[in-house]
């Protein structure tokens, strides 16, 4: 400890209270460089690492359902469309996803170019219900061009995998009880809620809880395109502070809290089903 004091390296996490001069973008927690601390900063990316993995697990559980029944329709063409989806989408690296993407999204003509009282698609982000005035832009709700990026490349690469694991479940069920269903007169959107869709959530969860957890580490791959979340932000606390040790125990602890917490409450949510008798 001496010798690196001496060497003006300083160890510890006291520097958790002091102002961080880099600003945190996007947060839902309001930041000012210089006056608010690093803790304050590492919360901040923490909610933008949040607010990306909840958004990219709705759309993605989404759209795999979609595809997943999709694959299952009696239509030759919704099948194979679903098909050619999954084999395409988990095909290619999701860094390739979210590269392409947040090309595409730079390309788009610049706000004063664009037109639209709801909605709003332009280069510098995606908003509803916006106001256009000169080079700034604000609305009711808006997503960044890199938050966007990630948000789509990363729910597209991980609906092909939720896609074939509903595909799983609902084909691993008896074939007796989707007989049985139809000769009581059930419809077929009757028969996947009430009977086999219950079932084949059993089947489906801890897959499906893996592809969650992975949803959230592949969240660091916004270092790639600039968006801060709490890895960026930890990247940045080390450029500042040098103390990469204390940061990166941070970090470590980050993940792996956050993920075991999804892991645990996709085995209470298995668990409550099991008692309702649902699973």
């Amino acid at each position: 400890g001496a010798n690196l004091h001496a060497r003006g390296v300083h160890t510890g996490f006291d520097f958790l209270g002091k102002p961080a001069i880099t600003p945190v973008f996007n947060s839902p927690l309001e930041f000012q460089p210089g006056v608010d601390t690093f803790a304050t900063a590492f919360l901040a990316g923490a909610l933008n690492t949040l607010k990306l993995t909840a958004a990219s697990i709705v759309l993605a559980t989404v759209l795999g359902l979609i595809v997943g029944l999709g694959s299952l329709a009696h239509n030759p063409l919704a099948r194979s469309l679903a098909r050619a989806y999954v084999e395409l989408m988990r095909n290619v690296p999701v860094l390739l996803h979210v590269a392409f993407w947040y090309g595409l999204l730079l390309e788009l003509p610049a706000a004063s170019e664009s037109t639209g009282s709801l909605f709003l698609a332009s280069n510098r982000g995606i908003f509803l219900l916006p106001t256009v005035d000169g080079l700034d832009v604000h609305g009711v709700v808006s997503m960044s061009p890199e938050f966007a990026a990630l948000l789509v490349g990363i729910s597209l690469y991980t609906a092909a995998f939720i896609a074939e694991i509903v595909r799983a479940s609902v084909g691993a069920l008896p074939r007796g009880q989707l007989e049985a269903a139809s000769a009581l007169g059930l419809s077929r959107s009757a028969i996947l809620r009430r009977v086999l869709g219950p079932q084949a959530l059993r089947v489906g969860l801890p897959p499906l809880a893996s592809e969650y957890i992975g949803i959230f580490k592949n969240s660091t791959l916004a270092v790639a395109i600039g968006y801060q979340d709490f890895m960026a932000v930890s990247e940045t606390m080390l450029t500042d502070t040098g103390q990469a040790v204390e940061i990166m125990a941070i970090a470590m602890l980050f993940y792996a809290c956050v993920s075991l917490l999804v892991s645990a409450a996709m085995h209470a949510f298995e668990q409550r089903h099991r008692r309702w008798g649902l699973a």
